[in-house]
């Protein structure tokens, strides 16, 4: 390395750590004379300065360097916690990961070193907003984000990818992948409403579609029978929660099957746009009006241990039986699957049939067997609102989806 080189590594090194010490000494929570903008810049350039060590010494140069880094960080750690009785370690960590930029910069990885400075800065600057978001979520969602982490980084990999059974119907690594596709989907709808809030019910509907289309339905239906409940709001919320089944579907095609998605996306973009249309309406008419502040009820977690179990047993059972339709039968009798499917669930048969194009089975059957689900699911969803929500309810709801079930029937006939 060149002398302009190492005067170049040093400067880096210094303002990487300058501009994380700055953020410490603006900080409301800075105690005055503590680690600033001038002592990190001083970090940074040591984690430089170990870097030469390390090439004229060895390892015992960068060691030597660090711990004598180390062993001033503690010094100040354990004055600044006897004069404040503030014994974080927030600040010691951010001043041993500058010495690291630093060490980094000396190499010339001037991406990871950059990375790590601005990791580190906007990490310390969102300390506030990240304890606001950590008081959104209890203990039980805590243990919930721990068993997706379980089911998706320790199980899956232990999963064998072998089809087997009658028909090779069932191949435990698949089920469990659309458990973890599922349940991130459905996971990303909670951890939304969770960060912003039941600000409204047509908010709350529209992210709880994410989470589960039914569960709004039969939740703000049941709500519906109260005369002092928000009855256009609530509607609102339902045909947004319905609206966004046609985006759940259009996601899991795309990633399964691109073929099979380009042969859905007409249909499911054209009755997504007339549900959220109908909604939109209702909410600029009567429901932003209505809600005026009104809570909607909070929904649960759907990652639980329960569901996501219950969940990879009907995504078996479709696989299975659509397999041994192709097998007994033919491809065109998946439709009959996808109608039984589609009174209870319909994520199940849009990846079910995602990997039967993916092993060779023709668009079309396909095509036919996840519209034949979301139709019947759209017609389920009509009985929910009229039997629980009431006929005054029913008349908002209806209509809409009537129209999305023609539209999707059409489709289900001609594809």
């Amino acid at each position: 390395m060149t002398a302009a080189e190492a005067l170049l590594a040093f400067l880096v090194a210094g303002a990487l750590g300058f501009v994380v010490g700055l953020e410490r000494q603006v900080s409301p929570h800075h105690e005055a004379g503590y680690a600033g903008a001038r002592t990190f810049a001083l970090f940074g350039m040591w984690g430089a300065a170990a870097g030469y060590l390390g090439e004229r010494f060895g390892g015992g140069g960068i060691a030597a360097a660090l711990l004598s880094l180390a062993g001033l960080v503690l010094a100040s750690y354990l004055g600044s916690g006897t004069r404040s009785g503030d014994w974080g370690t927030t600040t010691e960590a951010a001043a041993l990961l500058v010495f690291a930029a630093g060490a980094l910069a000396w190499e010339g990885l001037w991406a990871a070193a950059i990375g790590i400075s601005v990791t580190v800065t906007v990490l310390l600057r969102a300390k506030e907003p990240l304890h606001r978001m950590a008081r959104q979520f209890s203990d039980e969602d805590v243990r919930t984000f721990l068993q997706f982490a379980v089911v998706t980084a320790l199980i899956l990999p232990l999963v064998p990818d072998v089809a087997m059974g009658p028909f090779d119907g069932f191949n435990p690594r698949e089920v469990w992948l659309m458990v973890v596709f599922v349940s991130a989907i459905g996971l990303v709808g909670y951890v939304a409403l969770r960060l912003l809030g039941s600000r409204g019910v047509a908010l709350t509907g529209l992210l709880g579609g994410l989470v589960s289309s039914t569960a709004v339905t039969m939740s703000f239906s049941r709500m519906a029978r109260d005369p002092l409940q928000p009855g256009a709001a609530l509607a609102t919320g339902v045909l947004a929660a319905c609206g966004l089944m046609y985006v759940r579907v259009m996601v899991e095609a795309v990633v399964l099957a691109p073929s099979l998605a380009g042969a859905l996306a007409p249909w499911m973009i054209t009755t997504f746009a007339v549900v959220e249309g109908v909604a939109l309406a209702i909410w600029l008419r009567v429901g932003r009006r209505e809600s005026g502040g009104t809570a909607a009820p909070e929904m649960r977690n759907p990652l639980t241990l329960t569901t996501a179990l219950a969940f990879g047993a009907l995504y078996a059972v479709v696989a299975f039986v659509s397999a041994a339709a192709i097998s007994l039968v033919d491809a065109d009798s998946l439709w009959v699957v996808g109608a039984v499917t589609g009174l209870n669930d319909v994520d199940a048969m849009t990846l079910s049939m995602g990997n039967l194009v993916q092993s060779g089975l023709a668009v079309g059957p396909a095509a036919e067997a996840v519209l034949a689900a979301v139709t019947v699911n759209a017609v389920v969803k009509m009985g929910l609102a009229l039997i629980i929500g009431g006929a005054v309810f029913a008349r908002r709801v209806v209509p809409a989806l009537a129209v999305a079930v023609v539209l999707t029937a059409i489709a289900w006939v001609i594809v």
